[in-house]
């Protein structure tokens, strides 16, 4: 038997932060009207997605297109995190003025510490670092035809296309509704901030994302951006140091005046998935181990869509989480059900 003593830093925590603005949300918007696989689960309809896209101008439908078939989306939304910006114009003369090799350096997604040296050397032209990065993320959807794009590209055609394409999605789509939108972003973080005073940071996670997102090596911020264009999605990227999640606005905070005798949808849902004899009983089998759905289904003696709808409602309430096969409980499910309580019931 070998003995081992562990003197390794496990990281337990991290710290949480919130951000919110319009020009996320725009950025946001290019990328979700450009995937269209979502567009059937959206809460925007397929058919008024189809609507958008047709009525928008030949040009920018252009500047979508080669945005669809380059990802220059995430290229955008990575800039976004270079520094607080408070206006487009001011977000245009920060692309104009960056050296190629710092515009390349941001652009090129960050895929861990390890290929951060790899980052710096491709963003100056080195060929073999680039094809480092490409080997390193071979299993990722578009990283490697991307970084291999960034790699060949005309940068003064990519700067061009970055001011055309948010431009353009601004102008057209998003600045008739950008003051609602701003207030339901601003409601959001309200709200959230509220309800985060006596919360974990995983529960403060859970809570706004829906993903049990545990601490782990490397990363020492979470940083949550709310975002009303791509609900009921929740997108997730990485930064140096900062695991990003852009999670969906609450149901309550698309209304600007509230009934004060109407509790909160999310809590709602929470009562609901647990007021249910055979939910508590899923639970109750989860909080003892992860299981299947095979196995819940005999364990329960139940038919397998009876109980794949009985978890359903317990994941869309937080109290349910699925990782491959395995459903099981997450640790904070529970938590901040008895103070979202508390708070509806001292509304005034």
């Amino acid at each position: 038997m070998m003995n081992l003593l562990n003197t390794s830093f496990e990281r337990k925590s991290y710290e949480v932060e919130l951000q919110h603005s319009i020009l996320f949300e725009c950025v946001l918007g290019i990328a979700m009207i450009t995937y269209p696989k979502l567009h059937d689960q959206l809460d925007k309809s397929k058919q008024d997605l189809d609507y958008i896209r047709m009525n928008l101008s030949e040009h920018l439908g252009a500047e979508l297109q080669y945005c669809q078939e380059h990802n220059t989306w995430k290229m955008l939304l990575q800039l976004l995190h270079a520094q607080n910006f408070t206006s487009l114009k001011e977000f245009y003369g920060f692309i104009v003025d960056l050296p190629d090799q710092q515009l390349k350096y941001l652009i090129l997604p960050y895929l861990d510490q390890t290929q951060e040296v790899n980052r710096i050397k491709a963003s100056q032209g080195d060929g073999d670092s680039e094809n480092e990065m490409i080997l390193a993320c071979k299993g990722h959807a578009f990283f490697p035809q991307m970084i291999h794009y960034i790699g060949s590209c005309d940068l003064k055609e990519l700067r061009n296309h970055f001011i055309e394409i948010t431009n353009g999605w601004y102008r057209e789509f998003l600045q008739k509704q950008e003051s609602e939108i701003c207030s339901i972003l601003e409601r959001d973080q309200k709200q959230k901030e509220n309800w985060f005073k006596n919360q974990s940071p995983q529960g403060i996670v859970l809570h706004a994302t829906g993903v049990d997102y545990k601490p782990e090596a490397g990363i020492t911020r979470v940083l949550l951006i709310p975002q009303y264009i791509y609900r009921p999605w929740t997108i997730q990227a990485n930064l140096e140091e900062t695991k990003v999640f852009y999670y969906p606005v609450s149901d309550e905070s698309l209304n600007e005046t509230s009934d004060p005798y109407e509790p909160p949808a999310q809590l709602v849902k929470r009562l609901k998935a647990i007021g249910d004899e055979k939910r508590l009983m899923i639970m109750k089998l989860l909080s003892e181990k992860e299981r299947t759905l095979k196995e819940l289904t005999a364990l329960l003696g139940m038919g397998k869509t009876t109980v794949h709808h009985h978890l359903s409602l317990l994941r869309t309430a937080g109290m349910v989480k699925v990782t491959g096969a395995y459903y099981s409980v997450p640790e904070n499910a529970l938590q901040g059900i008895e103070s979202q309580i508390d708070a509806f019931f001292e509304r005034s």
